[in-house]
């Protein structure tokens, strides 16, 4: 549970300069053999504001539990496996078409440590790839605590309705299946805390 205190707290931190670096991650990780659990705390910006409320900064907090991987085949052995285990668990797919899913290529590139991932085009932008098990949220709209129907308020229509979804089902329109992964590449400056392997790195 994410609470205002630790919400605000993360504001701070983010706001100095400091971030966790490609070198730290490495280090933690790398008696990782498959995947170890751990959680996060991260700020984002809201991207999507509308033209008329650009002048407002609106920032989300997110504490999130998270599994990280290290010592693995390949992407398509992590999440493919993982998009296939849960999408056989709803009745209305077709199993022909979830057993035919295949990962998509994508805009990164894993490196010698699984989780950590970087940037085809810029490789000194770096990520953290991680499967989500659960995550809780809060909104600031510049530093003061919003709802989501406020922070909707703010946005361009489409990005106020996907907010305001309340659903775990991802649906695949490549492949026409829905399954409820969470998959997610974390920007490393984003993140003010990461714990893992009894490890705990912070900003």
């Amino acid at each position: 549970m994410l609470d205002t205190q630790t919400a605000k707290a993360a504001l701070t931190d983010r706001a100095n300069s400091n971030t966790i670096t490609p070198a730290q991650v490495e280090a933690m990780l790398q008696n990782v053999k498959g995947t170890t659990l751990a959680s996060i705390v991260q700020v984002t910006d809201v991207a999507s504001v509308a033209a008329a409320h650009k002048a407002n900064k609106v920032q989300k907090v997110t504490k999130a539990s998270i599994q990280l991987f290290n010592n693995v085949a390949d992407y398509n052995n992590v999440y493919a496996a993982a998009v296939k285990r849960t999408a056989s668990q709803i009745a209305d797919n077709s199993a022909a078409a979830v057993a035919g899913f295949e990962q998509q290529d994508n805009y990164f590139a894993h490196t010698a440590t699984f989780s950590l991932v970087q940037n085809k085009k810029d490789a000194s932008k770096h990520y953290l790839f991680a499967i989500y098990n659960n995550a809780d949220s809060l909104y600031f709209i510049n530093n003061t605590l919003a709802t989501k129907q406020e922070v909707a308020a703010l946005l361009q229509p489409a990005a106020a309705r996907k907010l305001l979804e309340d659903t775990s089902i991802v649906h695949n329109k490549t492949h026409d299946i829905m399954h409820t992964v969470q998959v997610r590449t974390i920007a490393l400056d984003s993140i003010v805390q990461l714990k893992a392997m009894k490890q705990v790195l912070a900003v």
